[in-house]
């Protein structure tokens, strides 16, 4: 066995020196992380890629969905059964982090988790390197759990608490933190070498399984050869294909489709209609009508005063149209009307009231770019400066500002993988909302949800399923075909210099009604934020008309604490939180998200608590996690702007590590006050 895999590696090595250079091409792997055959290497799906595989071995059908939500990090969801009559299910979520990118001397280096919460069997963690040469993809790579039964090595790490060599492969308990990188460890490595036909490569590898559960539980199992050789084709870059021979008698075949979610057309709404930038010399609108004409009340602004050094005005932003336009209209309408003396255009930028920066643009930079074609929104930006400063009117001026009303339409689905009889537990929903602005302050809302398809029937077979604490009880709400999602009324005021607050009354969510009032001190130009949210919320009965009746039960207090923490040049957050959730357990949440250019936003996200429920293996778990993916759906024909379509999977039907679903963030909400709206999409200041 050994002398083939030789004479394998050296027809790779010599035929590779026959060929020319080409880029690398990623494929996934049978599990449906980027690899090998049957290994993961260290490379990543390039930022936004969403993964989606089907595969099947001699053993396993395996199908999976994941998220490439920044560089690199992956976050995945897999669900595997056993190939054949047989209705136990395997799920497991997978999570790849890379260490280090590749350099001319150093190899690109990730970790990974496989099932790291998700059932045992399946369970396992790798440290994996791979370099290119030329054609040739080289990954070497140390596992754990079931990626280190071959083979075993001691333990590279160290430390007394991986030092337990007794780790369970298999059972009816979930993998846990505990038991990451425990237990012996075992090699595994393999070539990726790119063919001169364009999109097609040759994989090799060697992996360190033993099948060492699925021989416990059947001592005749006919573990496969740990070695395999395939071909992988990736005839576009939203899909790949693969099939193999491991061994001599075993064959992989699978298929994945990864689009890149930075190639999404949608948009949260089509572009706006520019606005034209005159000459100073026509001054076509007397700038006492600018604030009060139609045109000017749609972009948000409002106050317009002058004087000899600058035109100024409030520019109260929506969050569907980037920042840097709605400045660069505002600032052309404002300069078409401020006369031939002020050289300075300057806005208040607000959301709902809330005060953002001064933001204060030179108008000959406007005028040279937009009239005379010889500059640029980075030519504007040298001279542009922000400050705290309310410039003089503009302080003073309180001008009311018009009720405006919107409409969206949210498609909503909720995803659970399961262990057992069906491997998906679904619903989808139609959500149509009503927003109206109440004076500068204020809004209203009013949102209702059509089920239209739902499987959470199979929740009545659980002891909880009645239990109105946390989300037992959703397949109730879920019964009900039509129901009054939210209702609310929210105020939005700014405290100080980058501290703002919120509340809001009513039903809050289609589970809870109440009131939550959250502060947040978000720093201009910092990439750090904190805040602290608090809820009084009571039960909503599924039984009454549109859920609107509130159960018997006590009042729920819950609260947390936010930090929000920005990357340098993306769109991504991470946040965590730690505080009391609705069953009154106490713990943490993770969350990383990434909204990319277009406006599509990605996430996932981990809680931890300290009381237990329920895990879809029939023990206890404290641990959850989920991913997200909400696509907008705003600029397509006759459909709303800022509706979207939305993906969750994640946990449904749990008592404990359940947080409301606060109708109003205010993270979120001051986004685009923030210096990285304003940055991200400058080149759109200009048309």
């Amino acid at each position: 066995m050994r002398s083939f895999h030789l004479t394998v590696f050296l027809f790779l090595l010599t035929f590779g020196c026959l060929s020319l250079p080409a880029e690398a091409k990623s494929s996934a792997s049978i599990t449906g992380v980027v690899g090998l055959n049957t290994v993961p290497s260290a490379r990543m799906d390039d930022e936004g890629t969403i993964r989606t595989t089907v595969s099947r071995d001699g053993h396993y059908v395996h199908g999976s969905v994941g998220a490439q939500i920044s560089s690199g990090l992956y976050f995945g969801l897999r669900q595997t059964v056993l190939d054949k009559n047989d209705t136990h299910l395997f799920p497991g979520m997978d999570v790849k982090l890379r260490l280090l990118s590749e350099r001319q001397w150093r190899p690109e280096i990730s970790v990974g988790l496989q099932s790291a919460l998700g059932h045992k069997r399946m369970a396992a963690e790798y440290l994996a390197m791979s370099k290119r040469y030329k054609d040739f993809d080289f990954t070497l790579g140390v596992g754990w759990g079931r990626m280190g039964t071959r083979q075993q090595i001691p333990n590279p790490l160290l430390l007394h608490a991986f030092s337990n060599d007794h780790r369970a492969l298999d059972g009816e308990s979930p993998n846990r933190p505990s038991d990451w990188f425990t237990g012996g460890a075992g090699l595994f490595g393999g070539v990726q070498y790119d063919l001169p036909i364009d999109g097609l490569s040759l994989k090799a590898d060697w992996n360190s399984d033993k099948w060492t559960a699925e021989r416990f539980a059947d001592p005749s199992f006919d573990a496969p050869a740990p070695w395999s050789i395939g071909l992988a084709y990736r005839p576009y870059d939203w899909i790949d294909a693969g099939v193999a021979l491991q061994g001599t008698d075993t064959i992989l075949a699978r298929i994945s489709l990864s689009p890149n979610l930075k190639d999404w057309v949608g948009r949260d709404a089509p572009p706006p209609s520019p606005v034209n930038l005159y000459p100073r010399e026509e001054k076509p609108n007397p700038l006492k009508k600018v604030w009060r004409s139609r045109e000017t009340r749609f972009l948000g602004l409002d106050a317009a005063t002058k004087n000899d050094f600058h035109a100024q005005a409030r520019l109260d932003l929506d969050d569907i149209r980037s920042t840097a336009s709605q400045i660069g209209q505002g600032a052309r309408l404002l300069s078409n009307s401020a006369g031939t003396r002020p050289e300075q255009i300057a806005f208040l930028l607000s959301r709902y009231g809330m005060k953002g920066p001064v933001i204060t643009i030179n108008r000959h930079d406007l005028e040279r770019a937009e009239l005379d074609r010889q500059g640029s929104a980075e030519e504007i930006w040298r001279n542009t400066s922000f400050s705290s400063f309310l410039p003089d009117p503009l302080s003073k001026k309180r001008a009311a500002m018009d009720d405006h009303f919107s409409f969206r339409v949210n498609w909503v689905t909720d995803l659970f993988l399961l262990e057992d009889r069906k491997s998906v537990m679904a619903r989808t929903a139609l959500l149509p909302a009503f927003t109206e602005r109440l004076g500068r302050h204020f809004l209203g809302h009013m949102e209702f949800r059509f089920n239209l398809a739902e499987n959470l029937g199979l929740f009545a077979d659980y002891p909880d399923a009645h239990n109105p604490e946390g989300r037992a009880d959703i397949n109730l709400f879920t019964q009900n075909r039509f129901v009054l999602e939210r209702q609310y009324l929210s105020g939005f005021v700014t405290l100080g210099n980058d501290l703002h607050a919120a509340a809001s009354l009513g039903y809050l969510e289609e589970m809870y009604g109440g009131v939550t009032g959250e502060v947040l001190y978000r720093p201009f130009a910092k990439p750090w934020a904190l805040g602290l949210e608090i809820s009084r919320v009571l039960k909503r009965n599924p039984e009454t008309v549109l859920a609107m009746g509130m159960n018997d039960d006590p009042a729920v207090l819950t609260s947390h604490l936010n930090g929000h923490y920005e990357f340098a040049n993306s769109g991504a957050t991470l946040h965590a939180s730690v505080g009391r959730y609705l069953a009154g357990d106490v713990g943490g949440t993770l969350d990383l998200s990434n909204t990319f250019d277009n406006g599509v936003r990605v996430a996932a996200s981990v809680t931890a608590t300290n009381q237990t429920d329920r895990d879809i293996y029939g023990g206890k778990t404290n641990l959850y996690s989920g991913i997200s993916l909400s696509l907008p759906l705003g600029s397509f024909p006759f459909i709303s702007e800022g509706s979207r379509a939305i993906m969750n999977a994640g946990p449904l039907g749990r008592r404990t590590g359940q947080r409301l679903d606060t109708p109003v963030s205010l993270y979120e909400v001051t986004e685009p006050l923030s210096y990285r709206a304003i940055t991200r999409h400058w080149s759109e200041l200009i048309p």
